[in-house]
């Protein structure tokens, strides 16, 4: 029961501190005799996509107005600054930081679908379930690489 509970945490943990990257996926590299645009170079050069960058992604995907950007933006800053302080905090149990990653994102996601209409919002729902499909099956595939 606690190894279920455990693993169900975990879950959570990683579909939270993931969310932010999946709201777009990065398209396959161009072959290496083409140059790459300018501005689609990401500006990050650790893990975490800029507000920016998240926002862009969202946008493509969700035809964000500027007002709707302007407003996200500061959501997604928040989000982040929140998540690393909470993967940097060594204190916590695993459980109980699942579930602060989980209020977070949540939190999160009420505030921007309050900007989004209706049509949005059906669309940031199927991107945030193509998310967690995508999540578990990468759980899955590493679950199996390591049972070898």
């Amino acid at each position: 029961m606690k190894s279920r509970n455990l693993s169900a945490a975990c879950l959570a943990f990683v579909v939270a501190t993931s969310a932010s990257y999946a709201v777009g996926q990065q398209p396959t590299p161009p072959p290496t005799n083409q140059s790459i645009p300018s501005d689609s170079v990401p500006t990050t050069t650790g893990g975490w996509p800029t507000p920016e960058e998240v926002v862009t992604r969202m946008s493509s995907k969700l035809n964000l107005t500027d007002d709707q950007k302007a407003k996200i933006t500061p959501i997604i800053a928040g989000r982040q600054t929140q998540m690393k302080a909470l993967m940097a905090d060594t204190s916590g149990r695993r459980l109980q930081k699942a579930r602060k990653a989980k209020s977070i994102m949540s939190d999160s996601d009420n505030k921007i679908e309050a900007i989004l209409t209706s049509d949005q919002k059906k669309a940031y729902a199927q991107m945030k379930e193509q998310t967690k499909e995508q999540l578990q099956a990468r759980r899955q595939q590493n679950a199996g690489s390591n049972v070898q």
